[in-house]
């Protein structure tokens, strides 16, 4: 996964991989092997996450396909609705900074070509 304005915020620990992968991802439930390589990071460990998630009301069990159990976002879920909230503001944030300095960056290249 690529570096998401929610990592440049929180970080790169297992766990806020993990959460902004459900953030990047909310529309869909997925097995912790996929998890796991999205975000490239043990399986053990990222059991151990969705447990904590699960328990914490931020994702579900949705369903079993084969032998694997399935987890998406729990949407209904209050603190996920702020996290989601959260999420979308930072990304505002970083979209306007960019669009500030891409905008700088080709007024200078006007004034220096005159």
């Amino acid at each position: 996964m690529e570096k998401s304005s929610f990592t440049l915020v929180f970080g790169e620990s297992p766990f806020v991989k993990v959460l902004d992968f459900f953030l990047t991802y909310e529309d869909f439930d997925y097995p912790i092997s996929f998890i796991s390589k999205e975000t490239e990071t043990k399986w053990e460990t990222i059991e151990k996450i969705v447990e904590m998630l699960i328990k914490k009301g931020f994702i579900k069990k949705t369903r079993k396909l084969g032998k694997a159990w399935l987890y998406a976002l729990d949407k209904e879920n209050k603190l996920t609705k702020l996290l989601i909230h959260i999420d979308m503001k930072i990304s505002d944030f970083y979209i306007k900074k960019e669009i500030k300095r891409q905008g700088t960056k080709i007024q200078k290249q006007a004034d220096s070509a005159r």
